[in-house]
């Protein structure tokens, strides 16, 4: 128990440190044609300085100096020079994605054991085969196509590229926690959403929906499951300047940011359909998944019931298996996790098997997994959207 609160208090430390230099931040977006020294007198007017060029609608990242507060969004937009300006928060964007408690041991009593083991041999996997990939009915598509060399971005903790079914998939990233660094995984959910997308069929492990997919490693979040919101932007910018064709955004906080969906619509603009987790709180759809430019995610369970801590509401779009779902983990391993961030991968994959049958962009990509989806008996539309995707239907198999 000791080393339990020891390591508890370390990570609030760590959250609680990355919160204190959040709060000096401001992201700020400038007047078109305003560049270089002009966009410097405007900061040191309101004495702060650049911390980085987003690259994209005019944006910086701006800091105010050791020992003072940055001035108020409000303050900052009186100047007609300034379209925008939101204040830089660091947040855990992957709360509620754990690991399933199918799998977690119990107490030593004989009828629950029992009773698990039951429950895991009903819905355990088909050979490589996961419920959720049977569910969405994937092997049927895969006599069409596999999803071949579709760019998927996973903007999350980063993958284990090094894992078995993930190191043929693997083809670039980049890492927004350490420019110094590989896009690695240190949490584990970057990895076991990857394994849903694209693991190799190669009779091991697991297979993902769209097995020859290629995964971009995105590193937003750090190895608690947190990270700024300056992070994610970038990572949905970089996702629009580098041909991404799917985003799985398997993240997600209870507030919205004008930023983000300027972030999200950037993407979209250049053909990137953003998947995203409607969220684990049993409320409101979570943003960026609640954006009308996103394609948002409720979680299904084994039963065909909507799982008790899925969020819902008229924002979401599909629903899909999101309850004891085996994947990859880190280290060569498989664990089985729960959460919407686990039923975005699996339309992740059908995105990019539409995309593979020639669906182009957001409104492409949509209509055709509206055409496939198949709605889940006794589920409203606020909880199912259109319903589940079938993939052999998205692709036109025989």
């Amino acid at each position: 128990m000791k080393h339990l609160l020891t390591l508890a208090a370390a990570i609030l430390g760590l959250s609680v440190a990355a919160q204190a230099a959040e709060d000096k931040r401001l992201i700020i977006v400038f007047a078109d044609g305003l560049e270089g020294e002009s966009r410097q007198g405007v900061l040191e007017r309101f004495s702060l300085k650049q911390v980085e060029d987003l690259g994209a609608f005019n944006a910086v990242l701006a800091e105010a100096p050791s020992g003072k507060y940055a001035p108020s969004s409000f303050r900052l937009m009186s100047d007609p020079s300034i379209l925008l300006a939101e204040r830089d928060f660091y947040t855990n964007w992957i709360k509620g994605s754990v690991p399933s408690l199918q799998q977690v041991p119990l107490p030593t009593l004989h009828e629950t054991m029992a009773q698990l083991k039951k429950f895991e041999k009903k819905d355990a996997s088909n050979g490589e085969v996961p419920w959720g990939i049977a569910r969405v009915n994937a092997e049927k598509a895969w006599t069409v196509t596999q999803g071949e060399g579709v760019k998927v971005a996973v903007v999350d903790t980063g993958i284990d590229c090094a894992h078995p079914d993930l190191k043929g998939q693997c083809a670039g990233g980049v890492n927004y926690v350490d420019k110094n660094k590989p896009p690695m995984d240190d949490n584990s959910h970057g990895t076991h959403v990857s394994g849903t997308i694209a693991a190799v069929k190669d009779g091991q492990g697991v297979v993902g929906v769209a097995p020859k997919a290629r995964l971009y490693a995105v590193k937003v979040l750090d190895a608690e499951g947190g990270g700024s919101l300056f992070s994610i932007i970038k990572g949905l910018v970089w996702c629009g300047n580098n041909g991404m064709q799917v985003a799985n955004l398997s993240l997600g906080a209870p507030m919205g940011s004008t930023l983000m969906r300027l972030a999200v619509a950037y993407a979209k603009a250049r053909g990137v359909v953003v998947m995203a987790a409607a969220g684990n709180d049993g409320g409101s759809v979570n943003y960026p998944a609640a954006y009308d430019d996103t394609i948002a995610i409720a979680a299904l369970d084994p039963s065909d019931k909507i799982a008790d801590f899925s969020s819902r509401g008229k924002e979401v779009d599909f629903i899909a298996p999101g309850v004891n779902v085996k994947s990859s983990v880190p280290g060569g391993k498989y664990d089985w996790y729960d959460g919407t961030s686990m039923a975005t991968p699996h339309m992740a994959g059908l995105a990019a098997l539409a995309v593979a049958k020639g669906a182009k962009g957001y409104d492409g990509v949509m209509a055709a997994l509206k055409k496939a989806a198949v709605p889940v008996k006794d589920l409203t539309a606020e909880q199912q959207g259109a319903g589940v995707v079938d993939a052999g239907k998205l692709v036109g198999a025989k």
